[in-house]
């Protein structure tokens, strides 16, 4: 199961790349998900590409994942970008891009252009639920589905920012279904995240439904609790949860 779990830097948006690659791979990750803004870490979609896959693979990590910068009130400058950033996103080995936008509306006007300039691109686009972003709630969701109507676009299933809001990730995965591509999983008691067996989340249930259901892709790991400097070492715990929680989603 080690293999398909991949370490975030929202986990320690303070540290850089270098810092963070290195962290990670120390505690065991083998598999990493970038941004492209916001966290120390965050990668340029203007810089060489081949220089950042090779400084994983120094680490023994790869990009498996990544956020792209969003779609926005500068509509056709910032969509230009989020292509350019799918593109980046395949040299650097990232077979999943997160797709974003600042409205609902900018979504549902985006994704077919975005979608048929990258038609040629090895990368498969998902949206991502946030609390606080316009895809917040299950309605918020839906609505951007429909909006958008092309089974191009997949989904994640994000389970803490689902639970932030009081949703339960079994009714995540009802809406999303066969579309998840990715799943990022946290434990917390209400909106807090908290160490991986300390809080409200069933997450051995939710690794024995995924599996019930076939799923075969990535779990991205997040751990953003109040004493950050015990990040580390709760990152650590929460690879030894999984393998010793979830047995049945760990066998191969």
């Amino acid at each position: 199961m080690l293999e398909r779990l991949v370490a975030s830097p929202c986990s320690n948006p303070a540290l850089s790349l270098e810092e963070a690659l290195a962290a990670y791979a120390e505690i065991g990750f083998r598999k990493f998900e970038a941004f492209t803004s916001w966290c120390k870490s965050a990668l340029n979609i203007d810089g060489d590409p081949d220089a950042y896959r090779n400084g994983a693979e120094r680490h023994g990590l790869r990009f498996v994942s990544m956020h792209l910068p969003p779609v926005g009130d500068g509509f056709a400058a910032s969509l230009d970008r989020a292509i350019q950033g799918a593109k980046f996103a395949e040299r650097i080995g990232a077979a999943i891009v997160l797709f974003k936008a600042t409205s609902r509306e900018n979504y549902i006007r985006a994704a077919r252009p975005f979608l048929d300039a990258i038609a040629g691109v090895s990368v498969t686009p998902v949206l991502q639920n946030h609390a606080g972003t316009p895809i917040t709630s299950l309605e918020d969701f839906r609505e951007v589905i429909e909006g958008i109507n092309d089974r191009r676009m997949k989904t994640l299933l994000e389970v803490g920012h689902f639970h932030k809001v009081g949703v339960h990730w079994k009714e995540g995965y009802d809406l999303l279904g066969e579309s998840i591509a990715l799943v990022h999983i946290k434990d917390q008691i209400g909106p807090q995240p908290v160490p991986f067996g300390t809080g409200e989340i069933d997450l051995p249930g939710l690794f024995r439904h995924m599996r019930s259901v076939g799923y075969a892709g990535d779990y991205v790991v997040e751990m953003e609790v109040k004493d950050k400097e015990n990040t580390l070492r709760y990152l650590a715990e929460a690879i030894d949860y999984v393998a010793t929680h979830c047995q049945e989603e760990t066998r191969e």
